[in-house]
């Protein structure tokens, strides 16, 4: 079952990490964007659970696995207004062909004033 993240307010120009958690070992955790649909598909996936991202100048991805859960934090770097929406934590358990658990969290960019 994948955890987190939280819904974040972060100041324009700041950087800002999502955690997502399963506690499933053999999970893999893919990233998306999803401003308007509910899953992840090519045209709005940030991070693909292996090694991709898509914008390595804005995103990077912290990876943690061990015995009893898997962790990726997505790192958004020097938010824009534009970074401001809704990013999807998507789990697709290995060997296993279920419907991917998911959970969503905002991101509300302030600006400068």
């Amino acid at each position: 079952m994948v955890r987190s993240p939280l819904n974040t307010a972060v100041i324009q120009g700041s950087d800002v990490t999502l955690r997502c958690e399963s506690n499933v070992n053999k999970s893999i955790i893919k990233w998306c964007g999803i401003y308007h649909v509910e899953s992840c598909d090519m045209s709005n996936i940030i991070y693909n659970g292996y090694s991709h991202i898509s914008n390595t100048e804005k995103f990077n991805v912290t990876k943690v696995s061990n015995g009893t859960h898997v962790t990726r934090d997505l790192n958004i770097n020097s938010t824009q207004l534009t970074d401001a929406g809704v990013y999807l934590c998507e789990e697709h358990i290995a060997a296993t062909a279920g419907i991917p658990d998911s959970i969503s969290a905002q991101v509300i960019v302030l600006g400068n004033y």
